[in-house]
């Protein structure tokens, strides 16, 4: 689940949750609701932090822009790993 869907998805289920509770004549469908939010919210987490795991020294920022711009959407680590050189 990318982080614009999970992000979406957290907040319509936090927005019926609070229309439940104040809306509805029984507001524990609202806490419901607002208690598989709390839960996915928890299990989705954040992503992991990405690593470089090549030798970067000698990479210009100019070929990692020009690396980046060439290639959309790639990362700054996904650039400087494609570009570096492997560890030994």
């Amino acid at each position: 689940m990318g982080k614009s869907t999970r992000t979406s998805v957290l907040l319509a289920l936090a927005t019926a949750a609070i229309l439940l509770m104040a809306l509805s004549e029984e507001p524990t469908w609202g806490l419901l609701v607002g208690s598989w939010t709390l839960m996915l919210w928890g299990w989705t987490g954040s992503p992991k932090p990405q690593e470089i795991t090549v030798d970067a020294q000698g990479l210009s920022p100019r070929d990692v822009k020009e690396y980046r711009r060439q290639h959309p959407g790639v990362t700054m680590v996904d650039a400087i790993n494609a570009l570096g050189k492997p560890r030994r």
